[in-house]
């Protein structure tokens, strides 16, 4: 069985990682330890900690969201948790989600900055909305 040289496995092992960048000192890195024929340490890719609600949690992002006094996106970020996160909360406890359409002038808005040229991205992150 043929072993591959840790430059081929590593560089292979980093580029297809899409959340660690691999920049150029890493590849310096790499290529130094595969002439030496030693083995690279792996970078662990940092990510963010992970926030978990509570039940006593979950129970009052439900009850204001039911209020109608919250929207999801206001509550995931009091939470510092994902919008898809209080989602699923929601309907893990059968609340129906509301759908929250854009008012009429921000509607013509929104034609007005799309037909000046700007992609929908453009216009949604101009508008701050989704």
């Amino acid at each position: 069985m043929v072993s591959a040289r840790p430059f081929d496995v590593d560089l292979d092992y980093l580029c297809s990682i899409k959340s660690t960048p691999v920049t150029e000192d890493r590849i310096r890195q790499i290529l130094k330890a595969a002439e030496q024929d030693k083995p690279v340490a792996r970078t662990i890719a940092r990510t963010r900690p992970w926030t978990r609600l509570s039940p006593a949690q979950q129970a009052e992002v439900v009850r204001r969201y039911a209020d109608g006094s919250e929207t999801s996106t206001s509550l995931a970020a009091e939470c510092k948790v994902a919008k898809s996160t209080i989602l699923r909360i929601l309907r893990e406890n059968s609340v129906v989600v509301r759908r929250q359409p854009l008012s009429g002038t921000q509607v013509t808005e929104a034609k007005r900055l799309y037909k000046s040229g700007l992609s929908l991205s453009e216009v949604a992150e101009q508008m701050s909305v989704n």
